[in-house]
């Protein structure tokens, strides 16, 4: 005669591993799928790349002549007409020469201190380093530009344009308009890519454009130096 109480234990015992089992998969599965949700989530929060200098379409245009950082050499300014000078430090005083296109720069070295006059009020300076080996200076590629306009709003010049856009038109709410992706400040507008950075400064008294500059960082550029004009 059969055991009805030893295939009932059996059962029991058979329903109990099953149901262990059943609780194991999906404790397994559980823990898998929480695995998941963090590289999902950093997916879905990832930022995006950062722009690099060579994709920024933002011309400066100077008398009609267009710069662009990291294309318009040395001397193509001085084709236009621009008379660029140096600024030396002598031991005793910092002295101004023109600037001669044919000195090499050696590989990894900088010239920082170039500029020349746009107008009475307002001026720019420029930079060149020699990235990929020794270089004359007038084949250089420019890799900073400054504009240092005045403060009185009178003496903004026309034909001194940035992205297309006149610097007396460019007040903090115009920037802000024409640069929505840029951070945003109370008297600035400033980007960093990949490998350069831009900002717009702003005149408290005016909040019209005083400084632009963009430049790049890639090779250890120098950060310009902000500062107001003593114009």
């Amino acid at each position: 005669m059969m055991d009805f109480r030893y295939e009932e234990g059996n059962n029991v015992r058979n329903r109990s591993v099953k149901g262990i089992a059943l609780l194991i998969m999906m404790a397994v599965l559980s823990g898998c799928s929480r695995d998941n949700e963090p590289a999902a989530s950093a997916a879905q929060t990832e930022e995006p790349a950062l722009p690099a200098l060579s994709q920024l379409e933002l011309p400066v245009t100077i008398q009609g002549h267009e710069i662009i950082v990291g294309e318009t050499t040395i001397q193509e300014l001085l084709g236009d007409g621009f008379q660029l000078m140096v600024s030396e430090w002598n031991g005793d005083d910092i002295i101004q020469h023109e600037l001669n296109p044919d000195t090499e720069l050696a590989d990894g070295t900088s010239n920082t201190e170039i500029s020349f006059w746009i107008t009475d009020a307002s001026f720019a300076r420029v930079s060149v380093i020699a990235k990929n080996g020794t270089v004359r200076t007038g084949d250089a590629p420019i890799t900073r530009l400054e504009l240092h306009l005045s403060h009185n709003e009178e003496l903004l010049p026309e034909d001194i344009l940035v992205d297309g856009v006149p610097v007396p038109e460019i007040s903090r709410t115009k920037a802000g308009e024409m640069f929505p992706d840029f951070e945003q400040g109370d008297l600035s507008v400033t980007q960093r890519g990949e490998d350069y950075k831009c900002h717009l400064l702003f005149s408290p008294r005016t909040l019209k454009l005083y400084q632009f500059a963009l430049w790049d960082t890639c090779e250890d550029a120098p950060e310009p130096e902000i500062k107001v004009p003593s114009i």
